[in-house]
């Protein structure tokens, strides 16, 4: 004797497009995250750092959206400038940044200070895919 439940394959079908749904919204989350961090690293010290030279390491930020070989999304972000990080990491040094307020740790000070609302961002994208 073999039990059937009717109606189980429109049901797992419906679940599928949901969690790809929801796999979009998480990405979109993923990507206003970015915006977040990016913001705040130039609102708030401390502020990416500027040489004499221009901003070079200011203007190589870079964010990567998409999604893993597994299919799962995701963000990366950071700087392309070779120095970056040298610069990032320049802690107990008696450097004179010339922008005031920059300093060290800007990224990794941004993502600390940043990350409940990071959570909320996501929270709320994702609550909107199912």
């Amino acid at each position: 004797m073999s039990t059937y439940i009717k109606g189980l394959d429109k049901v797992l079908f419906n679940m599928n497009i949901q969690y790809g749904e929801m796999k979009k919204k998480t990405l979109k989350g993923l990507i206003e995250a970015a915006i977040v961090i990016r913001r705040d690293m130039e609102d708030t010290p401390p502020l990416i750092p500027i040489s004499t030279g221009g901003g070079n390491l200011r203007a190589s930020y870079f964010s990567e959206a998409g999604y893993d070989e597994a299919g799962n999304p995701r963000v990366l972000l950071g700087f392309t400038a070779s120095y970056a990080w040298y610069v990032h990491e320049m802690i107990g040094e008696d450097v004179n940044f010339n922008r005031p307020g920059s300093g060290p740790k800007f990224l990794e000070a941004s993502l600390k200070r940043n990350a409940d609302k990071v959570y909320q961002i996501l929270l709320e994208n994702a609550k909107g895919g199912l």
